[in-house]
C-alpha cells in the first residue's frame, strides 16, 4: 500500500487545461463584470438622487420667493438638476400641526404627506430629506411666514428608469464579455499549451530502440521551454543507462563464453570416462546444463547487438532456405512427442541472415515446448504486398488475449503450465527484437483452430528487381 494517499481526480479535473483556463477567466470575468455593475447601479442611483436633491432646493428656493405653491418646470435652471432636468416636481404647503394649506395639484391637495411630528421636527431643526412612496421630498420651514412649512416633492421613477436600463445592459453585455473572455483564455492557453502537446506526440512515438530522439524545445525560457529541457536531460540519462547496461551484458556474455566452453569440454572428457551409472547422468545433466547457460549467453548477446543496432537487413534471403535449414533439428525434438511439424509457402526478405534464422528458431522452439503430445506445429511463409508474414502456430493451451502483450518481454514467463520446460523468457523477445530491427512487428493471437497460439512475425518486402545473395 502506497505511503500517500492519492487524492480523488474530480470531474471538472479531467477536462483540457486550455478548457478549464477558458471556463475559469469566463468566471472569473462575469464576477468582475457583475461587481462592477453593482457598483455602477448604486453609484448611479446616489448620482442621480444627488441632482434630484439639488433640483428640489432649486424649486424650494423659487417658491419660497414666489410665496406659491404652485411650480412650473420651466421656472427650474436646467444646471441645478444636472441630468434629470425632465423631472417633475409638486409641493404642498402645511401648518406647523402638519395641516394642509395649498398644494399644486390634485394629488398633493388630497392630503399631507407629512406626519404633524414631522412638521415639527422640520420647524425645530430645519430642512429635511426624505422618501415618501416612490417620490424624494424637502420640507424646509419658510422663513417669511413662520410656523408654515414647504414640502417639495419630486418623482423618482426617472432613477429607476436609468438604473433599470442600466441592468439590463448588464445583463446582455455581461455574457457576451464573458464568453468572448472564456474564447479568448482558450486560444491563449491553447497556443500557449502547443509546445507541450508536441512534446507529447513526440514522446509517444518514440519507440525502445536506442537511440532516442529529443524532444523540440521552444525557442523561449518559460516553464514550457524548461520542461523540454528537462525531459531531454532525463532522455540522455535513460539512454546513458541503456547504454551502460547493453555494455555490461555483451562484455559479460563474450567472457562467460570461454570459461562455459572449457567447462563442457572438461563435462565431455569426464562423461567419456565415468561409464554408466549415477556419475554419468549427473554430467549428462550437467551438459545439458551447460548448453542451455551457452544459449541464455548467445540470446543476450543478440539482444545486445539489436539494442545497440548492429542487427540490420544487409543481404537478400531466401525464407524458405533459412527454414529448411532449421526443420530437421526440430523435427527430432518433434517426433519424440508424437508431434507433426509442417512448412509451408516461401518468400524473399532483406534481412541480417543469422539474426532471422534465430528468430524463426525461437519461434518454431517455443511451438514445439508447448504443444501437446501427438499435436501440430504449423510454419507458414506468406508474401505479400506490403510485407512478408512468417507465422508458426501450435495447437497448445494458448495464451490470454490480456496476457499476449508481456510475452515479447524479456524474462517474461506468464504461464507456468504453458512455460513448463521453457527457457529464461527470453525467446519471444529476441524475435520481437530483431522484426524491431528490421522496420517490422511481431503479432500473438489465438491459432486458427481455436486452441493453441499464433505468432507472426512481419518484414518489409524486398525491393523489386533485387537478387538474392
Amino acid at each position: 500500500m502506497s505511503r500517500f494517499a492519492v487524492p480523488p481526480v474530480r470531474p471538472l479535473q479531467r477536462l483540457p487545461i486550455s478548457l478549464r483556463l477558458g471556463a475559469t477567466l469566463a468566471v472569473v470575468f462575469l464576477l468582475a463584470v457583475a461587481g462592477l455593475a453593482a457598483l455602477a447601479y448604486a453609484g448611479l442611483g446616489q448620482m442621480l438622487r444627488s441632482e434630484i436633491d439639488r433640483g428640489l432646493v432649486a424649486a424650494a428656493d423659487t417658491l419660497e420667493d414666489r410665496g406659491s405653491a404652485a411650480i412650473d418646470a420651466d421656472d427650474i435652471d436646467e444646471d441645478q438638476v444636472g441630468g434629470v432636468a425632465s423631472v417633475q416636481f409638486e409641493s404642498q404647503l402645511l401648518t406647523a400641526d402638519g395641516r394642509l394649506i395649498d398644494g399644486s395639484g390634485a394629488e398633493m391637495r388630497a392630503g399631507p404627506l407629512l406626519t404633524r411630528a414631522q412638521t415639527t421636527a422640520v420647524l425645530r431643526e430645519g430642512p429635511l430629506f426624505r422618501d415618501v412612496d416612490g417620490h424624494r421630498a424637502l420640507a424646509v420651514p419658510l422663513d417669511r411666514t413662520p410656523g408654515r412649512v414647504l414640502l417639495v416633492v419630486a418623482d423618482l421613477e426617472p432613477v429607476h428608469d436609468a438604473q433599470a436600463s442600466l441592468l439590463q445592459l448588464t445583463l446582455v453585455l455581461a455574457p457576451l464579455t464573458g464568453l468572448l473572455a472564456g474564447v479568448a483564455g482558450w486560444l491563449v492557453a491553447r497556443r500557449g499549451l502547443r509546445p507541450v502537446a508536441r512534446m507529447t506526440s513526440e514522446a509517444a512515438a518514440m519507440g525502445a530502440r536506442d537511440p532516442f530522439p529529443r524532444l523540440a524545445v521552444p525557442p523561449t525560457h518559460d516553464e514550457v521551454a524548461r520542461l523540454g529541457s528537462t525531459l531531454n536531460a532525463l532522455l540522455d540519462r535513460i539512454e546513458d543507462a541503456r547504454r551502460r547496461e547493453r555494455e555490461f551484458t555483451a562484455d559479460a556474455s563474450h567472457e562467460l563464453r570461454t570459461p562455459l566452453a572449457i567447462l563442457r569440454a572438461e563435462l565431455e572428457l569426464a562423461r567419456s570416462h565415468a561409464g554408466t551409472g549415477r556419475l554419468s547422468g549427473a554430467l549428462d545433466s550437467a551438459l545439458e546444463e551447460s548448453d542451455r547457460l551457452g544459449h541464455l549467453v548467445d540470446d543476450l548477446l543478440l539482444l545486445a547487438r539489436a539494442d545497440a543496432g548492429h542487427v540490420a537487413p544487409r543481404a537478400l534471403i531466401d525464407v524458405a532456405e533459412v527454414t529448411d535449414g532449421l526443420l530437421p533439428g526440430f523435427r527430432v525434438l518433434a517426433e519424440r512427442r508424437g508431434i507433426t511439424l509442417t512448412r509451408t509457402g516461401d518468400a524473399v526478405v532483406r534481412a541480417d541472415g543469422r539474426a532471422l534464422a534465430r528468430a524463426v528458431a525461437n519461434l518454431l522452439d517455443n511451438a514445439v515446448r508447448h504443444a501437446p503430445e501427438g499435436g501440430h506445429v504449423a510454419l507458414a511463409v506468406e508474401q505479400g504486398a506490403a510485407s512478408t508474414a512468417i507465422t508458426v502456430t501450435d495447437d497448445g493451451p494458448g495464451v490470454a488475449p490480456e496476457e499476449r502483450a508481456r510475452l515479447t518481454q524479456r524474462f517474461t514467463q506468464i504461464d507456468r503450465a504453458r512455460g513448463a520446460g521453457g527457457g529464461a523468457g527470453l525467446g519471444l523477445a529476441i524475435v520481437a527484437s530483431v522484426a524491431a530491427a528490421h522496420g517490422g512487428r511481431v503479432d500473438l493471437a489465438e491459432a486458427p483452430s481455436g486452441r493453441g497460439l499464433a505468432v507472426t512475425l512481419h518484414l518489409p518486402v524486398a525491393s523489386p528487381g533485387s537478387v538474392v545473395a
